[in-house]
């Protein structure tokens, strides 16, 4: 008799607690999936353009000659160029010429709207280039000629 009651041990508690500890892990992947996706749904967003540019600033005239050299197309809705001291101060702002897209090997003269002490020739600038008013395709100190 003394032989049965030692042979049945109770060992019931092992199978609940790998049960409920399988429905955690199953209910956190299932949140960090559900999660993951909801998350990059509400964040669509479109690339910004990769690209390769030169410009030049002339004082005669107040313009601005871009050249694209390669990359990506440039929308000339979407991009404007602001041309700024070494300090930041605001010299003159323009936009695209070019009717529908800036494409490499296009050359755009750009008539400048002058704004503050303006451009002087001998003095260096910062050209920016933006596409959609927020992100820089070209940062360039240049040199303004006559």
């Amino acid at each position: 008799m003394k032989a049965d009651i030692i042979l049945k041990k109770k060992e019931d508690a092992v199978s609940p607690v790998i049960g409920v500890m399988l429905m955690l892990v199953v209910t956190i992947v299932i949140a960090a999936v559900v999660a993951a996706f909801a998350g990059g749904l509400a964040t669509e967003t479109e690339a910004t353009p990769i690209t390769v540019l030169d410009a030049d600033v002339y004082q005669k005239d107040s313009k601005l000659v871009l050249r694209s050299l390669s990359g990506d197309n440039l929308n000339a809705a979407d991009t404007s160029i602001k041309v700024n001291s070494l300090e930041g101060a605001p010299l003159a702002t323009g936009k695209l010429t070019v009717s529908g897209y800036l494409t490499p090997g296009m050359t755009d003269t750009i008539t400048l709207t002058l704004s503050g002490s303006g451009i002087k020739a001998g003095e260096y600038v910062e050209v920016v280039v933006l596409y959609e008013g927020k992100h820089i395709v070209l940062s360039k100190e240049v040199l303004v000629k006559a």
